[in-house]
């Protein structure tokens, strides 16, 4: 792990360093996901294929409500009352 001090100019712009750029796989004019959490950001190229990169975000809560056929069957069952 290293660290590196960066400034920002008076219109709030910084210069990745050249670490983090090859770290992240970025070149120039390549994008980046900034995501703040709490107080700390993470830094993250932006995907090449949203689908994929969102694909099995929700598996843990539909693994809690039974795998999802459970819940769509109490949830269909509930249409007909």
């Amino acid at each position: 792990m290293s660290a590196v001090v960066v400034k920002l100019s008076s219109r709030n712009q910084m210069v990745l360093p050249k670490e983090a750029r090859e770290a992240l796989g970025i070149k120039s004019g390549g994008r980046v996901l900034v995501i703040v959490e709490g107080e700390a950001v993470r830094l993250l190229p932006e995907p090449d294929d949203w689908a994929e990169y969102i694909y099995g975000l929700g598996e843990d809560v539909w693994k809690s409500l039974g795998g999802g056929e459970s819940f769509l069957a109490e949830e269909r069952a509930s249409w007909e009352k």
